[in-house]
């Protein structure tokens, strides 16, 4: 998959992931590690897809 394509996906994700409904399955009464489990996914996620974008951003250099 070229780099161009890949940040297109990742757009596509990000707009998915932050959606309110996968933001509504996070959001429970529960803790992960101490931290609210809303906050520790929404982190992952975010996490995620920057690295997603950073390996497109290498393979678009090259």
């Amino acid at each position: 998959m070229s780099g161009e394509a890949l940040v297109k996906v990742c757009t596509l994700l990000f707009l998915a992931l932050f959606s309110w409904p996968f933001l509504g399955v996070l959001d429970l009464p529960s803790t992960f590690l101490g931290v609210p489990l809303f906050l520790a996914g929404v982190f992952l996620v975010w996490a995620v897809l920057v690295y997603a974008l950073i390996t497109a951003s290498r393979r678009g250099q090259e």
